[in-house]
């Protein structure tokens, strides 16, 4: 029996990308930097860079350089034992027994993703106004000031995220505390120093937010979910073809029924995974950028000459996303439950 229902399947000039990239800079921890910013489609025979998360204990010795293997020992089955009494008291399996599943998403969909996606946005934003001869205020940066906060987005840490958190402790607002931060980091740039409040010009938090939440998803995607789903069917549509001369009885009404082949059945999951990989990848993310309450009201006060509509678009589609222009101030994200 002949077998080519998969080599469509196999053809990777095939554009599945989910949207279009927005080519942001790598996430980064303290140990090393994330992967590539490219957010293409591909397939990979390797594996994704796995994060490294260990907690390490201090051992002190009253002797310099000496360590009992008795003390070495017990330290390790003490953070054994931490480890799997977080596992037990985690809320989530995801983030307890599944945690190794999964942890490739943690740069993206944990919070220290929402807080680096949130640098990104007010970053974005304030390198935009600096772009609108209008906005006087804030003068084109030069290429220092430009460098300097690009810096800030691919040198973002998890001890940054931290530091928002403690800046969150004092405002209680997880938004105010982003905006604080950036103030914080660019007070010693003399030309960034004097427009700081413009980090949040005319923004709501959910200005912010849907922005954030839409990358979050769409660098998900992009660099975990989508070439998993492009590895696992490039395997079955092998599984297929090795498998497509082996003959077995197919089944009807739960009996046997007439013959088929191993690998035309294995073909049936390639097609299906492939069918829903393809409709993953065509929904659009959306984000919106209208300020309180969806009218741009504190844009047209301070510059009414400006096409806020246009630019809200324009920014909103820099990031790699779809626009939506008729909003209230919160977006509903009605997007994500399709992905």
């Amino acid at each position: 029996m002949e077998f080519g229902a998969s080599s469509a399947l196999l053809n990777t000039n095939n554009p599945l990308c989910v949207g279009r990239s927005a080519k942001l800079p790598a996430l980064r921890d303290p140990a090393a930097s994330r992967a590539s910013s490219n957010t293409s489609v591909h397939f990979s025979a390797t594996a994704a860079p796995r994060d490294i998360c260990v907690c390490k204990a201090a051992v002190k010795s009253s002797r310099a350089g000496s360590v009992s293997s008795d003390k070495v020992m017990k330290l390790s089955e003490e953070a054994s034992h931490e480890s799997e009494l977080f596992s037990l008291t985690a809320l989530s399996p995801l983030d307890g027994r599944y945690r190794k599943f999964v942890k490739d998403l943690a740069p993206y969909m944990s919070e220290y993703g929402l807080i680096y996606f949130r640098v990104v946005v007010e970053i974005r934003w304030l390198l935009k106004l600096s772009e609108l001869p209008e906005v006087v205020e804030v003068p084109a940066f030069s290429s220092d000031a430009r460098s300097y906060l690009e810096e800030l987005i691919s040198s973002f840490s998890v001890n940054d995220a931290l530091e928002v958190k403690n800046i969150e402790k004092v405002t209680n607002h997880d938004v105010k505390a982003v905006e604080y931060f950036l103030k914080e980091k660019c007070q010693p740039h003399p030309e960034i120093a004097k427009v700081l409040e413009f980090f949040h010009f005319a923004c709501t938090s959910e200005d912010i937010n849907n922005l954030a939440h839409a990358l979050m998803l769409k660098e998900s995607l992009n660099n975990v979910i989508i070439p998993v789903m492009d590895d696992l069917i490039k395997a079955v549509c092998a599984m297929a073809k090795d498998n497509a001369h082996i003959p077995m009885l197919s089944r009807t009404h739960g009996q046997p029924a007439s013959p088929t082949t191993l690998g035309k059945e294995m073909a049936i999951f390639a097609v299906r995974l492939s069918r829903e990989r393809h409709g993953i990848s065509s929904v659009a993310l959306m984000g919106k950028f209208a300020g309180a309450v969806g009218n741009y009201n504190a844009h047209l006060v301070a510059y009414p000459e400006i096409n806020w509509p246009q630019i809200a678009k324009e920014f909103v589609e820099s990031l790699g996303l779809s626009f939506n222009p008729y909003v209230t101030q919160v977006f509903t994200c009605f997007f994500m439950h399709l992905c």
